[in-house]
This record gives C-alpha cells, sequence and structure tokens, in this order.
C-alpha cells in the first residue's frame, strides 16, 4: 500500500482510509489539501513523498 507523506512533518498526509492507489503520481486535482497530520496546507507535490508499506 502507497502511503502520502508529508515532507515538512513526517506524517502521513492523507486519511488513512483515503486510498492513493498504486499509481506513481499524485493527481493533480487533489491541490490544495490540509495535511492529515500537522494540518498545514500541501500546495504541491513538491511537499510530499511516497511511502509504501509492505504489511510484513
Amino acid at each position: 500500500m502507497l502511503t502520502l507523506i508529508h515532507k515538512a512533518c513526517g506524517g502521513p498526509a492523507l486519511e488513512p482510509e483515503t486510498a492513493v492507489g498504486e499509481v506513481c503520481a499524485v493527481p493533480v486535482d487533489r491541490f490544495p489539501f490540509s495535511c492529515f497530520t500537522c494540518l498545514e496546507d500541501i500546495l504541491d507535490d513538491s511537499e510530499v513523498r511516497l511511502s509504501e508499506e509492505l504489511g510484513i
């Protein structure tokens, strides 16, 4: 499962129930949105990184 991580705070950028899907790019229609962890506005994809949870 892929998770969006906010670079500024290191926490999940979207609610855990929000599926990003198996994609390599973040859809531009989601910006701007508030970080789920710190509530700062995320304006573009340079402020997030993808993390893959292996579920082991």
